[in-house]
């Protein structure tokens, strides 16, 4: 009989094999894991959460101000896709001598940020061409700044490869107005 599989060595070496098999799945399963490409952390996760009475006071400042925002990006074709956003007053002037930058990012590949700056075309219209080589559901992070005026809105597009993208408003897991609506609605 071997060394090895002698009577009194067939459990040790049982117990060695299951923590040693168990140690190999864990970094297995790891490396898995961490390799996934449609994973995302959202940056700055901490001090965003920290800092939610500053969120809170943005959103108000932007009811505030009103503004509209109407985005136009184009069909992804090629290494480029031509992104313009319109802005317009609460009386639908445009908004005009404002630095926007723009935040974009693949919902399904969110680790892939694009950071840009729009340059004013006149009129309200703001415009860049973007890096965006995938379509489908876009997240677009927006931030204006005129004078001491600071406006923030996100903006949902799904990109499509024949035809300009669409504006999406329904969002995954967000409440149904109608069904809202129609809850706090008094019994008959």
């Amino acid at each position: 009989m071997s060394p090895l599989l002698r009577k009194d060595r067939i459990w040790p070496t049982i117990v060695v094999l299951l923590l040693g098999g168990n140690l190999a799945l864990g970094v297995v399963l790891i490396r898995v894991a961490n390799a996934d490409p449609h994973f995302a952390v959202e940056p700055d996760y901490y001090r965003r959460a920290v800092q939610w009475d500053s969120t809170l006071a943005q959103a108000a400042r932007n009811a505030a101000l009103g503004w509209q925002w109407t985005p136009s990006l184009g069909a992804v074709r090629g290494d480029s896709v031509p992104m313009m956003l319109a802005i317009a007053g609460p009386d639908g002037a445009p908004v005009d001598g404002a630095q926007v930058t723009i935040e974009a990012r693949a919902v399904a590949h969110a680790n892939e940020t694009i950071v840009d700056t729009l340059s004013a075309q006149g009129g309200g219209w703001y415009g860049a061409s973007l890096p965006i080589r995938r379509t489908g559901l876009w997240e677009l992070r927006v931030r204006a700044v005129r004078g001491d005026e600071v406006a923030t809105t996100d903006l949902r597009l799904e990109a499509h490869a024949d035809a300009e993208a669409t504006v999406v408003s329904a969002r995954p897991g967000a409440a149904d107005p109608t069904r809202l609506r129609a809850g706090t609605q008094p019994a008959p």
